[in-house]
């Protein structure tokens, strides 16, 4: 979508469309990732065990523009906290994945599950601190959403317009703390997304790299 005017109804069908193509996955992952891991297939196939969980991918038009939402973590006491992630989290028992997605995010951010269509998911990625296989699912909504943020868990949202993700100059690369995730304190070299102010790496960034990478197709 380089050099064309982002209109929602085009978008959403491009998007559907693409998620019903093949998936560029780890050719995408791989650009954001700042060190060695294992794909989602490994970890399936291997006997980690890796819990189970989702995210969504939330896109709606606002002042014109097309946007998607991350939220800023509060600073807990885990892999991660104070992390900018999307709404999403565990899979609980009875549940599906997709309904994993759609609570999570009604919870997290207060949008209700049923104003949510869903058009599909992105690759699976696994995130090797905690042991997560994450599944992303990318919906929208026909309205401005108004959020009602959970407390406890979200310190506030982050609306980024996809004109943001779009433009190259917002992938940067830096020295990042890996306090949470080692048991010295070491800094690792790593990609990441500069989209509101904001520092997005991680599994995070290999979701949006694929996303970026479908809406360029």
């Amino acid at each position: 979508m380089k050099n064309q005017r982002l209109n929602h109804p085009l978008i959403i069908k491009k998007i559907f469309n693409e998620l019903k193509s093949e998936l560029p996955g780890l050719s995408s992952h791989i650009k954001m990732t700042p060190y060695q891991r294992k794909s989602a297939k490994e970890a399936i196939d291997s006997n980690l065990n890796p819990r189970i969980a989702a995210v969504l991918i939330l896109i709606y038009q606002k002042d014109e523009s097309i946007f998607f939402v991350l939220i800023k973590r509060k600073d807990y006491d885990g892999h991660h906290g104070g992390q900018v992630s999307f709404p999403g989290g565990k899979k609980e028992n009875g549940e599906t994945i997709k309904e994993t997605a759609l609570r999570e995010t009604e919870e997290e951010i207060g949008i209700e599950k049923d104003s949510i269509s869903i058009l599909g998911t992105l690759s699976q990625v696994y995130i090797p601190p905690s042991n997560f296989l994450i599944t992303p699912f990318i919906g929208y909504i026909n309205h401005v959403p108004h959020f009602k943020i959970q407390e406890r868990e979200v310190e506030y949202i982050i609306e980024v317009p996809i004109e943001q993700l779009l433009k190259e100059s917002n992938v940067k690369i830096k020295k990042i703390p890996l306090t949470k995730y080692a048991k010295v304190n070491i800094e690792m070299e790593a990609p990441y997304f500069e989209l509101n102010k904001q520092i997005v790496w991680g599994a995070t960034a290999l979701v949006l790299s694929e996303f970026k990478d479908i809406l360029n197709r």
